[in-house]
């Protein structure tokens, strides 16, 4: 017992001195500093990107299982893998694509669609109301137009952050990773299968010269 308690003490000490460490980096302050100063756009980021690293991995997961699948044909493998190279790479440039684009849509998108909501009129409204609920109860303080305009304006941003963070995340997601990859994934694949196949073609050939030259010299060797 005493054995495994100090194995584990000493793991907790590494871990927290790595965790302390990472934690006290440049690169964790800077992501750290963005969350509190632009939280939504330091989420959406963060997001996306590990989206897309995940996507890559399995991207290279996926090629590498299909070139040494020996259930799969060999003549068919090529066309797999060139299929799946073509599927991943068409699905991070399209979630980057679609994200960066629909960061600078969301927000007219947003007044268009809430310009019901959020207006002019509607900001004086709220603050003849909230005056007339401060007399109403008799409270003395009653809201400054300043005040009042600062408390709509975080309304407006508040659920201009959340509606620009389901936009952008569903755009990437949804339209270029579901809608636009499958779309031209597998005419690409065809083009990049001849790619591959000129390519080890090519290796194949050269392997051949050099056999051929080895074997030569051998032969010459020999006489």
């Amino acid at each position: 017992m005493a054995g495994i308690e100090s194995i584990s003490s000493g793991i907790s000490n590494v871990t927290s001195r790595v965790l302390g460490a990472v934690s006290k980096s440049k690169p964790m302050k800077y992501i750290t500093k963005s969350f509190q100063e632009h939280p939504e756009t330091a989420l959406a980021l963060t997001t996306v990107g590990s989206i897309v690293v995940k996507d890559g991995v399995g991207c290279y997961k996926y090629v590498t299982q299909s070139l040494n699948n020996k259930e799969i044909p060999e003549d068919k493998r090529s066309f797999v893998a060139a299929l799946d190279l073509t599927n991943g790479i068409l699905m991070i440039l399209a979630q980057i694509g679609m994200f960066f684009m629909m960061r600078k849509l969301s927000e007219p998108i947003f007044n268009r669609l809430f310009k019901g909501s959020f207006n002019a009129k509607n900001k004086g409204d709220m603050l003849s109301w909230l005056r007339s609920l401060a007399k109403k109860e008799g409270n003395s303080v009653i809201p400054r137009k300043i005040e009042a305009a600062e408390a709509y304006n975080k309304v407006r941003n508040d659920a201009l952050s959340l509606f620009k963070f389901v936009a952008d995340i569903g755009a990437a997601t949804i339209i270029g990773k579901r809608i636009i990859v499958p779309f031209i994934a597998t005419p690409l694949a065809g083009v990049v299968q001849k790619k591959m196949v000129a390519h080890q073609q090519k290796k194949q050939e050269s392997s051949e010269t050099n056999n051929v030259t080895d074997t030569k010299n051998v032969d010459d060797i020999k006489k």
